[in-house]
């Protein structure tokens, strides 16, 4: 009899032993599973600002490249130079119908517009007349094309001339393309020729080591309506192979010369 208790007592407690080990198990597999479904919904929630800061980073890159790919590259080499044919006048020659001398700041050369009137605005094509300090005169003028005609003289340095050339016909010329004229070997190089034909540069003129530019815009097809901009070549390479800057007066990059060569 007692032996049959005794077996009861240990049936009961191994019953309890394995209730009690289902449940703990049962808790684990609970509780593991919490723990996996909290994981996930951390990783869930921080995927969003994972997604947000490559869009924002995305938009930042988008809009930086806008603002680049803004300013339109020039590369002077490339441009087209008018032929420029240097001659030595008769002794005593002396300009008709010109602009007024523009001297150089060691006082060796003067420079004016000849064939144009005293504002370089008649119709026709003008010449560059340079003359040194002894009187000697020497012509520059465009060859093989009647078309276009220096507008605007500015010295840059004692040797180089700044010279715009423009349409020599007609009233909506206002101006023209920008060169660089050396005086002593007679070698023509362009320094800025907007893409946009409604753009023409008026005046060019040194300030500092920068330069200043003045331009024409017109705003129809028509050619009728037109304001003026100030714009301004920052560091100013007068071998002209160097990038150079161009800005208007609100600072926005508008052209980089030289900067298709980078």
């Amino acid at each position: 009899m007692i032996r049959l208790k005794n077996k009861k007592r240990i049936y009961t407690l191994c019953s309890m032993a394995v209730v009690l080990s289902l449940g703990l198990t049962a808790c684990g597999t609970q509780e593991n599973k919490t723990n996996t479904n909290n994981t996930q919904t951390s990783t869930q929630q921080q995927k969003p600002t994972e997604n947000t800061s490559s869009v924002n980073n995305n938009i930042t890159n988008n809009t930086s490249n806008e603002v680049k790919n803004d300013a339109k590259s020039t590369n002077p080499k490339n441009d087209y130079v008018p032929k420029i044919s240097k001659v030595q006048l008769a002794q005593g020659k002396k300009p008709t119908f010109s602009t007024a001398w523009k001297t150089s700041a060691d006082g060796v050369f003067s420079a004016c517009i000849e064939g144009k009137g005293q504002e370089a605005a008649e119709e026709g094509v003008g010449k560059i007349f340079v003359k040194d300090s002894n009187n000697n005169i020497s012509s520059f003028e465009i060859v093989n094309d009647n078309k276009i005609s220096p507008l605007y003289i500015e010295w840059l340095d004692n040797k180089n001339l700044f010279v715009i050339i423009g349409s020599a016909h007609g009233t909506v010329a206002k101006g023209g393309n920008l060169y660089l004229l050396n005086v002593t070997t007679g070698k023509l190089s362009s320094v800025l020729q907007p893409s946009d034909k409604k753009q023409q540069i008026m005046t060019a003129q040194k300030s500092g080591s920068n330069v200043s530019l003045k331009v024409n815009v017109y705003e129809d097809d028509a050619y009728n309506k037109s304001h003026i901009e100030n714009w301004t070549i920052y560091s100013f390479d007068a071998s002209l192979s160097k990038v150079m800057n161009v800005k208007n007066s609100e600072g926005k990059l508008i052209y980089v010369i030289n900067g298709a060569n980078q």
